[in-house]
């Protein structure tokens, strides 16, 4: 890769992709401060999607690795500043971008010697062209400014670094000497198998002397990361481990997803959800994995809305559904009633309780549950569902009830609206917007791959490894598919039914309400706890 960047009249896009842990990042890293030592005066910038990444995968790893360069680091102003005797520093600038909005606005009149992206995958096509004419610097000969974009196979941008790198189908004004690609994967990182290594009394420069093969199958046997990415499903496995363009085939949402259609900033988020709109939550309960959770709105959106917030042309007001706040629980808690599990549901009620604001919780219709939280536990006699709904309802927030687990109808209405919103509500279909305040779901959605076995579903892995993907999949496809398309009626629908029935029947007002007092609060919710009023804390154990 530096040989690459060192080259004055060369390639101008370097791609460095293939599967996970090859190492991406260290090299990003140590070529850009190669870079700022070898060109006094010169800027480069490090960028990911989010703050936290950059800030994670990259400030906090360079002054640990290089603790040198922190009397140079401008925390504040996230940059490395380096001094040179004559005068000159160069910089290295950590910089993130969540939207097409924020790379414009970053990026439109920024000069750049060198601009370094990490997950690159993550960024579409048009925020990839528009950071492209930010590498620039005065006086230097053409070819020596640089674009390195590190990926892993599968995400937003993913079918534009294919064309580019891989097919090589270029534009017409596009020379192919402009790109070049190095192709990696953990068998090409020899940190991951240095212990077996020295187990078997060997050195680095042996591993790196053997062929591709032979570090592959060294690394898969003997390397425990190595193991983890070899006992996935065969598609994963020829993505993770082997980086292979050919794993892209597999991609669910691949034809539907657009993620410049999809995605809104917060301020367009904001605009968007109107307080009166139908309000809902929605959560993947999972022992031993992480517990995403998020609140969805929808409502109908008028075609001048439609321009002003979004830029698109209907001419009749569409119905649009906007997944707005996302929470991901994980790791290590105390739990609250016994039992050995990662996560305290009692807490993660609570966090989602702080993350919903006072005025909002009224609104809240309906709160979905995965169903394997209303199966019952050997270290309780309650439920998970009963023990979160507990703490939701005196909060004056839903209880949980049992989410729609069809899994093919439930990807199936998710595709559709995704493509919908590709199509920028031309056909006055529903469409799905998420905003950028959800990173992790707008992260996962490109990831989804076909289950070769059935091509309609999802690809499921539950080998003892927790996917944050896969996860926060399954709590959007509960959002969607229970509020939009339940396979049942509503609870509210079946007691409105039975009281229209009872009215026909001439029951008089009076026992009307005694009835719908009785539906309402003593009759069982799809196995949900049951409250004697809805906001009250009095509780009836089933």
């Amino acid at each position: 890769m530096l040989d690459l960047v060192e080259q004055t009249n060369g390639a101008t896009w370097i791609g460095l992709g293939g599967g996970r842990g090859g190492s991406k990042s260290a090299a990003l890293q140590r070529v850009m401060i190669a870079r700022r030592l070898q060109i006094p005066g010169t800027i480069g910038c490090m960028l990911m999607r989010n703050s936290d990444q950059i800030q994670r995968y990259h400030e906090d790893v360079i002054i640990r690795t290089w603790p040198s360069l922190d009397a140079c680091y401008l925390k504040t102003k996230r940059k490395i500043v380096i001094p040179f005797r004559d005068g000159k520093a160069s910089e290295i600038q950590f910089s993130y971008a969540e939207s097409l909005e924020d790379v414009i606005r970053r990026f439109r009149s920024a000069n750049y010697h060198d601009i370094f992206i990490d997950q690159a995958e993550q960024f579409t096509e048009n925020e990839l062209r528009e950071i492209r004419q930010a590498v620039r610097w005065p006086g230097v000969p053409d070819g020596t400014c640089k674009l390195v974009l590190a990926f892993n196979m599968g995400g937003a941008g993913i079918s534009f670094l294919r064309k580019k790198f891989h097919t090589l189908e270029y534009g017409p004004r596009e020379k192919r000497e402009n790109f070049a690609f190095i192709h990696v994967g953990p068998y090409d990182n020899v940190e991951w198998v240095r212990p077996a290594l020295e187990a078997d009394g060997l050195s680095p420069e042996v591993y790196y002397s053997w062929g591709e093969a032979r570090r592959k199958e060294y690394c898969g046997q003997r390397s425990d990361y190595g193991q983890t990415l070899m006992s996935q499903d065969d598609a994963l496995v020829k993505r993770d481990f082997e980086g292979s363009w050919d794993s892209l085939e597999g991609s669910f949402f691949g034809r539907s997803y657009d993620r410049d259609a999809t995605v809104l900033t917060p301020e367009q988020t904001a605009l968007l959800v109107r307080p009166w709109w139908q309000k809902w939550l929605a959560q993947d309960w999972g022992r031993g994995h992480y517990c995403p959770t998020y609140w969805n709105a929808s409502g109908e959106l008028s075609p001048k809305d439609a321009e002003k917030l979004l830029g698109w042309s209907i001419s009749f007001p569409i119905k649009v559904v906007v997944t707005y706040r996302e929470h991901i629980a994980g790791g290590a808690a105390e739990p609250d009633g016994g039992g050995t599990r990662e996560l305290a549901e009692k807490d993660i009620a609570r966090r989602l309780i702080e993350r919903t604001p006072d005025v909002e919780r009224e609104h809240l219709k309906d709160f979905f549950l995965s169903p394997d939280a209303f199966a019952k536990r050997q270290e309780s006699v309650n439920t998970i569902a009963f023990e979160i709904g507990a703490v939701m309802s005196a909060a004056y927030m839903p209880e949980p009830r049992k989410a729609d687990d069809d899994r093919v109808n439930g990807w199936a209405l998710m595709s559709n609206l995704l493509l919908s919103s590709k199509r920028k509500g031309a056909k006055g279909d529903v469409a799905w917007l998420i905003s950028a305040n959800c990173p992790e779901l707008i992260s996962a959605i490109p990831l989804a791959m076909r289950d070769p076995k059935n091509l309609d579903d999802v690809l499921k892995t539950d080998k003892g490894q927790a996917k944050l993907e896969q996860d926060c999949l399954d709590a959007a496809r509960y959002a969607l598919k229970s509020m939009l398309e339940p396979g049942h009626k509503p609870r509210e629908e079946e007691i409105q039914n039975k009281l229209r029935e009872m009215a026909e029947q001439g029951l008089d007002q009076h026992s009307l309400m005694i009835h719908s007092w009785r539906l309402n609060n003593e009759t069982p919710r799809d196995d949900a706890p049951v409250y004697m009023g809805r906001r009250h804390q009095t509780i009836i154990r089933r």
